[in-house]
């Protein structure tokens, strides 16, 4: 029998993984931070609402109860789930996604998903979209499923998966649906 060790790295280090346009970070129980890689620290520092310091630094997100929830669902030791929380802010719609995913029994990895915009070019600029994601953007707000664009334009589903991600990453939207929106609002579609 070998035994395993788990080490974790103290909240102020930073691992080059190759991921470090992915932020993450553990937690415990208690939503204590663990360890975080660098993209996490800089999320971190530049929103520290969501960080108290109770003697450890505490990840701290409305509503409370319902990502403690989470929390303790993804850090249950014998069948944890993953969830997917999207926070609640008064001011504005959220633009955080916070994944909570098992990681080891107590503790939990949270990835976050978050939009970064530079205010100085929302509204001035259109994103480049190449010749078939303009074709799936049409057929997604034509109201063709998946399946049938697949079919449309003779790809795989898989293909029109990622088409429809490069859409949203590429306008900022979390859904598809929101990504239709967003074209319309910036007159992307075909008449």
């Amino acid at each position: 029998m070998t035994d395993t060790t788990v080490s974790f790295l103290t909240t102020g280090e930073h691992v080059n993984s190759g991921v470090d346009d992915l932020a993450y970070f553990d937690l415990d129980v208690e939503r204590r931070i663990i360890s975080r890689n660098g993209v996490a620290t800089h999320f971190l520092n530049m929103n520290p609402q969501y960080v108290r310091a109770d003697g450890a630094e505490v990840f701290v997100v409305k509503p409370v109860q319902s990502f403690t929830d989470a929390l303790q669902a993804a850090c249950d030791p014998i069948h944890p789930v993953s969830s997917v929380f999207i926070p609640y802010e008064e001011a504005r719609p959220s633009v955080l996604q916070i994944n909570v995913l098992p990681f080891y029994p107590g503790l939990a990895r949270i990835v976050l998903f978050w939009m970064r915009a530079n205010t100085e070019t929302l509204d001035v600029q259109a994103p480049e979209l190449s010749v078939r994601e303009r074709a799936v953007l049409n057929l997604f707000a034509a109201g063709l499923r998946r399946d049938r664009i697949a079919h449309e334009l003779n790809i795989s589903l898989p293909t029109v998966d990622m088409h429809s991600r490069n859409l949203r990453r590429k306008l900022a939207a979390r859904t598809t649906p929101e990504a239709v929106a967003i074209a319309i609002n910036m007159q992307l579609l075909e008449a």
